[in-house]
């Protein structure tokens, strides 16, 4: 019964000291990567002309380590659309620092509905009574003359609104007639894979620089949205 003591608390500083030896200088610091992008994270091209990176700094514990970070993705600037680069570094442990910019190839033929980004009113509303109560941001910009992509015709409703994500804006395309009023083109929202039933009461005041629309949908709902550019 001795024996089988001795051999435990022989075994337990064994363990002790084996433990505290595999241990011993793994403890140390992990310095995460601060990156920043220069410009705006939306930036808008012209339709055949160069796009030119506004760039970005990266550091590392104070160091400056701009010159490792990887760029992904491209911009097509024979193609209007909406383009994603993704910038990404490391940190000397391996763990990622990520950020991304959206840049936005757009048709320039002059039109008083300007390109960019738009501030959604908080006044805007659902069936009147649903209030959205925060500002949203929706994307519209100019595809062919007088054609515009929306990034939301909801409004930002389901996307930011409710949380539920990009799979849930109403994504579609408004041209803008000679009297500033709105006519709806293709549409969709890809969650649910159904689109609008129409689009009423669209204008474009141009020395605000606020357009507004009812989009109606699913036989039951109507956005009322009122956006601003910013």
């Amino acid at each position: 019964m001795k024996r089988n003591k001795y051999c435990l608390a022989f075994l337990s500083v064994f363990l002790l000291f084996g433990c505290e030896k595999e241990t011993e200088n793994v403890s140390r610091v992990t310095y995460y990567c601060e990156l920043s992008l220069e410009g705006n994270p939306v930036e808008l091209v012209g339709l055949g002309e160069a796009y030119s990176e506004p760039g970005w700094k990266a550091s590392e514990n104070g160091v400056d380590v701009s010159d490792a970070v990887t760029v992904s993705g491209s911009v097509n600037t024979n193609e209007a659309g909406l383009y994603r680069l993704t910038y990404s570094v490391n940190n000397e442990d391996g763990y990622p620092k990520v950020a991304t910019r959206q840049v936005v190839v757009c048709n320039t033929t002059p039109s008083p509905l300007e390109s960019g980004l738009y501030t959604v009113s908080k006044s805007s509303n659902r069936n009147g009574t649903t209030v959205y109560g925060q500002d949203f941001t929706i994307l519209i910009y100019q595809v062919s003359p007088g054609e515009f992509y929306v990034s939301d015709l909801f409004g930002g409703y389901y996307d930011q609104r409710a949380g539920y994500g990009s799979d849930y804006a109403m994504v579609g395309y408004i041209t803008l007639e000679s009297d500033n009023s709105l006519a709806l083109g293709e549409n969709g929202v890809k969650g649910w894979g159904d689109s609008l039933d129409g689009l009423s009461n669209g204008a474009y005041d141009p020395a605000t620089k606020t357009i507004s629309w009812t989009a109606s949908y699913a036989g039951t709902y109507n956005f009322n949205v009122t956006a601003t550019k910013q």
